[in-house]
């Protein structure tokens, strides 16, 4: 078991001993165990095919395990569960998950109307609704793109829009996944700043990326993911440090090149950004 936040808080998630299959020969999760307390920001790396991106579906309840068990503010988080509609109204409204590819969460025809469908599903007041889509749309920086086609936005647009329409019902529970992939710097910028500043940093945010120079200032807790295990827990820097561990899980990759003196010398390199971190020299 790794504790992610030990303070004896209410646990938003427990997850114990999980297994999870794509097929009978392809293990995703492999006896996956951590629990998650609530205001914990918490970073989930890996490279991709490491399986985290499947652990965010399975606390979304859009999978569920094979074998283990999943709890979710204290209730079992099963399918079973989930045909309880007033459970699952309920945890809908507290857990929300934003997909790498905004494309698949974008349907409507404008981004007010977006932004507007589920308060409109849970028969908010119009007032109410119009005000709450201003808000949340001056909040995202997008409200110049009210009537606008989402999938004629950029891809750091359609990213912001994607948030908008979950942040929207205020979910004490994010769940993003790869919130920079495929954004151009200003857009990165953009989302980072507000997975920072989000609720004033008190809410549950769950992060799975293999961007490394996002994870120090997004995250306050870091489980690292290979081959659908946890292989290292900590805080993000000191994480971060472990060249070692980064390079074997293919989170950075080694660089070589030949000096003057002939000496081949191995740099170890971000998958992502520019900045440098130094590995031991092979000769």
């Amino acid at each position: 078991m790794i504790p992610i936040n030990t303070q004896p808080t209410e646990l938003v998630f427990d997850v114990r001993d999980v297994v999870y299959r794509y097929t009978s020969d392809v293990i995703a999760l492999n006896r996956i165990s951590l629990s998650v307390a609530r205001g914990t920001r918490l970073a989930i790396l890996g490279a991709n095919g490491s399986g985290k991106s499947t652990l965010l579906r399975l606390l979304d309840g859009l999978y569920f395990a094979d074998s283990g068990s999943i709890s979710a503010f204290g209730q079992p988080l099963t399918e079973e569960s989930l045909q309880d509609d007033a459970l699952a109204f309920a945890f809908r409204r507290r857990v929300a998950l934003v997909f790498q590819n905004p494309d698949v969460q974008l349907f409507n025809p404008t981004v007010f109307d977006e932004v507007a469908f589920g308060p409109l599903q849970l028969r908010w007041p119009k007032d109410q609704i119009r005000s709450k889509v201003k808000e949340t749309l001056d909040l995202l920086e997008i409200s110049h793109l009210k009537d606008r086609s989402p999938h004629r936005l950029s891809g750091g647009e359609k990213k912001r829009v994607a948030l908008a329409s979950v942040l929207i019902l205020d979910p004490e529970v994010l769940l993003m996944d790869e919130p920079t992939a495929a954004l151009d710097p200003k857009s990165q910028s953009m989302v980072v700043d507000f997975l920072i500043g989000w609720s004033g940093g008190a809410k549950t945010v769950i992060t799975a990326t293999h961007d490394l120079d996002i994870v120090a200032e997004i995250a306050d807790a870091s489980v690292v993911f290979q081959a659908g295990t946890v292989v290292a827990q900590g805080e993000p820097a000191e994480v971060l440090r472990d060249t070692s561990l980064l390079e074997r899980t293919n989170l950075i990759h080694a660089h070589r090149h030949i000096h003057s003196d002939g000496a081949i010398h191995s740099h170890a390199h971000r998958h992502l950004g520019h900045e440098h971190l130094h590995a031991e020299h092979d000769h």
